[in-house]
């Protein structure tokens, strides 16, 4: 009787654990490169495991795609740049941001060395290449009003991620839009020297990228949020303190990535992480001056209409207190 009651015990607390684990899916941003790591890094180390979650995580096709298919739900949690959050929710998307990533705006603009272009006026005229829907092309128009510029002053050839760089190299665009993360290290390294320009530089600075989710998912399962969050927090520290195990990570489900050049994303990535405005908070934390500088460079910049609050598009009630 005594091995029966310890063999029912086990198989209980193996059935409670299996039902622990919520079947999660991520969608990237964007395709897999060094500051995507951490969350890779938790995979492997079982931080989301130990949290009940089993995470499948996707590239993405930029943040405005990210947007969507969470509110479509599709998938369970996103990674997209709040200017793209806040564009899907004005347009009806019912969704949240509940965890800041990168809260400093990452992008910028690059342009080829040899082009001689040493400042913003020197691309009128010129065509630089984008993708549709990606952040930085998002919020563009409020770079060329606060710098004076016409609507039409710089054109722009749409084509996917990997063709962006491609059309570079060929010299036929003389710049992109890029991350200062990501494409602006990843040029140089294939034989073209760039120059970048950072959005904030040009007087354009927006919130980074967030974790977002869709409001039914908050109301139904408050739970899977906290422990998303809380795996999430854990992930990036584990990365912060071994940056060597995060790229080991991410190469297991990429192994054509360029180690170097993963580890000089993921470092330059780290450095966007804190809000200027909460330097010592922890990760996941997000400032509301952030937030409600976004949106206000949008309704001005971008002639965004909304009545809506900046806290209709975050919250922090979910992160770990």
């Amino acid at each position: 009787m005594r091995r029966l009651i310890c063999c029912l015990l086990v198989v209980l607390a193996t059935t409670t654990q299996a039902r622990a684990d919520d079947a999660v899916t991520f969608r990237l941003n964007w395709l897999i490169y060094g500051f995507h790591t951490p969350f890779f890094l938790g995979v492997d180390k079982g931080i989301y495991k130990q949290h009940g979650i089993d995470l499948t995580i996707g590239e993405g096709q930029g943040s405005g795609r990210a947007v969507q298919i969470v509110a479509s739900g599709t998938e369970t949690f996103g990674l997209a740049d709040g200017a793209s959050i806040i564009n899907g929710v004005t347009k009806g998307a019912p969704v949240v941001a509940v965890m800041g990533i990168m809260n400093r705006s990452p992008y910028g603009i690059s342009v080829r060395a040899d082009s001689g272009i040493t400042d913003l006026k020197g691309l009128v005229g010129k065509t630089l290449a984008a993708t549709t829907g990606e952040a930085g092309l998002v919020m563009f128009p409020a770079i060329l009003k606060r710098n004076g510029l016409a609507p039409d002053a710089i054109g722009f050839l749409r084509v996917d991620g990997e063709a962006k760089m491609v059309a570079v190299l060929q010299n036929r665009t003389v710049g992109m839009l890029s991350g200062v993360e990501n494409q602006a290290l990843i040029l140089p390294r294939r034989g073209v020297a760039v120059r970048t320009f950072p959005y904030p530089s040009l007087g354009v600075n927006t919130m980074g990228l967030a974790i977002v989710v869709a409001k039914a998912t908050v109301d139904k399962n408050p739970d899977l949020l906290r422990r998303f969050i809380a795996a999430t927090r854990e992930a990036f520290d584990a990365a912060i303190a071994d940056p060597d195990a995060s790229i080991a990570a991410g190469m297991k489900v990429k192994p054509d990535m360029d180690r170097d050049l993963a580890m000089a994303q993921l470092k330059a990535g780290l450095t966007l992480v804190h809000s200027p405005h909460g330097e010592d908070k922890p990760i996941g934390w997000m400032a509301a001056q952030d937030w409600a500088e976004t949106l206000q460079l949008m309704t001005e910049y971008q002639d965004l209409k909304t009545d809506l609050p900046a806290t209709a598009f975050w919250t922090d009630a979910y992160l770990p207190r």
